[in-house]
């Protein structure tokens, strides 16, 4: 049953059942990330807002996986930044 507008996920993201594996299928994706070839998606400002939103994520719970992963992912996007 193909249903053109049933969400298309591909990265398989819609498969995981919780935030362990949904953390474990987002580290993949970054790491698969960093093989692939770099293309900016994103303003610098719009870039620096996320950034600054993971930050803020990761701060609510610093030892949870999620939180490190997000805490990861902001310091991946200031270095790019240079900020």
């Amino acid at each position: 049953m193909a249903d053109s507008t049933a969400r298309q996920d591909p990265f398989d993201l819609d498969k995981v059942r919780d935030h362990r594996e949904y953390t474990r299928a987002l580290t993949q994706l970054i790491e698969r990330g960093r093989r692939e070839p770099w293309t900016a998606l994103l303003s610098g400002t719009e870039a620096y807002v996320i950034a600054e939103l993971l930050g803020q994520y990761a701060q609510l719970d610093p030892t949870a996986e999620l939180s490190q992963l997000a805490a990861a992912l902001a310091s991946r996007l200031y270095s790019r930044l240079g900020a």
